[in-house]
């Protein structure tokens, strides 16, 4: 089925609020305003009465884009199947489904917006079913004979739509394949169909849980990071706290056990000026004894200097109270920026530890890249090699046989001349011995002597069988002339038809 096809895509588009520039100052759409489009696909904007087809060369502050009051893109591929199905009556209870293919073809985007071709199925189906005769074309012929009925619609189709193409503004739609299930097959079709459908949305469910379990365990894990890094920090501000709180009971014991030996210091003293009223001198020197002790204790310490004057009545109880409060307050800001520096300084060394990681992450994998570049460099140097050796062997091969084939050739040229050089020496001598009788009393059958010589052409014409049994020696007879041979006669004699025993041989 053609889904959005051909009109891919529309807008409607109002007075663009956007204006851009100073001194002249022009309307512009935003850049989300204008679908994007692929490579087989074209913008088709109306301005007024006009329809303008764009390829996507258009900026979004074009006075044609501004202006339009609609864009739709439209799809120009070539030869898009549109498939379409519809009923006829057979012979039995049943229905012939036809199913046709249609390849149709942008050829004017603009005619087709502006004449609003959405659904190109409903008119391909119209225009199918106005096809005279096609009803009953299947009404005389059962459900089995679909084939039939199938040839007598293509043919009723392409000569149809040869006359009178289908009217699709705007398009070119050519008939194409022809089918005609039976209801049987269609169901089996529509099952089909639908199973795949389901496999798809299982296929769709499965992917969204398995998506949505890795993003529950993303975040229950990080929660529980964060958690344990709660923790953790938890756990050292309290014992932080604990430490500084040990160390302040420390220092306020030991300011309660000074304040209380000199109280006690100082009693002493009373009772001792009580005893000794009289002697001035001694209770001056006492009391800057007293007074350098004092600076001694305290020195640069503002608690204890707070102490003092609260003790000498210089301050109340509640300035000294306060005075206290405010140096926690700073000890505790003291404390808090310490440990927000050394939560700082954490991230940092974590986010080195990290960076560090990763680039030894990533020089692992170039590492590894580089030894799989080598590792198939080597595999492509081996695999050159062997096949130049293949063909340095493959040429040897060849080159063998043939050297091969041009010696057994040589030797068949070097015996067929010189079984012509012993057919020509036995003839001349043949010829000899007729002319001077010697065959007189010894030749029964000419006839025969001569078929003997026609066998000797005969073997001469055949190629020498290359085994070692048969194979014939340069320099000697043919093995095929003493072969019936007439009595009397030896190959091993020799025959001299130019001395005197020839013409003795002619006097017998």
């Amino acid at each position: 089925m053609a889904e959005n096809y051909p009109l891919v895509d529309q807008r409607e588009y109002r007075r663009p609020e956007k204006t851009v520039g100073w001194l002249n100052r022009r309307s512009v759409r935003g850049e989300d305003e204008l679908p994007l489009i692929a490579a087989h696909q074209v913008r088709v904007f109306r301005v007024g009465d006009d329809y303008v087809e764009d390829p996507g060369n258009l900026r979004p502050d074009d006075p044609l884009v501004t202006g339009a009051s609609s864009v739709t893109v439209v799809d120009r591929r070539v030869e898009v199947p549109v498939v379409v199905e519809t009923r006829i009556p057979s012979a039995e209870a049943g229905d012939f489904t036809v199913r046709t293919t249609f390849y149709c073809t942008v050829t004017d985007a603009c005619a087709v917006v502006r004449d609003g071709v959405t659904d190109i199925e409903a008119l391909l189906l119209g225009h199918l079913r106005e096809v005279p005769g096609l009803t009953a074309d299947g009404g005389d012929l059962p459900i089995v004979d679909a084939d039939a009925v199938r040839e007598r619609i293509d043919a009723r189709l392409t000569a149809y739509h040869e006359m009178r193409p289908a009217p699709l503004s705007g398009l070119r739609a050519r008939h194409g394949l022809v089918e005609v299930l039976t209801p049987a097959e269609l169901a089996e079709d529509i099952a089909k169909l639908q199973e795949e459908r389901r496999q798809r949305e299982r296929d769709r469910v499965r992917q969204e849980w398995e998506q949505e379990a890795a993003l529950k365990r993303s975040l229950l894990e990080t929660e529980l990071e964060l958690k344990r890094e709660e923790l953790r920090s938890t756990s050292a501000l309290h014992r932080e706290r604990n430490r500084q709180e040990e160390e302040l009971e420390k220092e306020y014991g030991r300011q309660k056990h000074e304040t209380l030996l000199s109280r006690f210091r100082r009693e002493s003293g009373a009772e001792d000026q009580r005893h000794e009223l009289s002697q001035r001198a001694e209770r001056n020197r006492f009391t800057r004894d007293e007074l350098k002790e004092d600076v001694r204790l305290i020195g640069a310490d503002p608690i204890l200097a707070d102490f003092n004057a609260w003790r000498q009545g210089d301050i109340s109880a509640d300035q000294l109270s306060q005075r206290l409060h405010a140096d926690e307050e700073r000890r505790s800001g003291l404390a808090d920026s310490r440990r927000r520096h050394e939560l700082e300084d954490d991230l940092k060394r974590r986010a080195f530890d990290r960076d560090e990681v990763r680039w030894q992450v990533e020089r692992e994998d170039r590492r590894k890249e580089l030894d799989r570049e080598a590792r198939r460099d080597e595999t492509a140097a081996r695999q050159r090699e062997e096949s130049r050796r293949w063909d340095l062997a493959h040429e040897d091969r060849v080159r063998a046989r043939h050297e091969a084939r041009e010696d057994a050739h040589q030797l068949h040229r070097d015996r067929h001349e010189l079984n012509q050089q012993g057919l020509a020496a036995w003839t001349q001598l043949s010829k000899q011995a007729f002319d001077r009788g010697l065959f007189d009393g010894q030749l029964t059958d000419p006839g025969a002597h001569i078929n003997r010589v026609q066998d000797i052409s005969y073997d001469q014409d055949r190629p020498a069988p290359d085994r070692g049994a048969g194979r014939e020696v340069p320099g000697t007879a043919p093995r095929s002339i003493p072969h019936g041979e007439p009595d009397g006669f030896d190959d091993d004699a020799d025959l001299d038809l130019g001395g005197t025993d020839s013409e003795a041989n002619l006097g017998h």
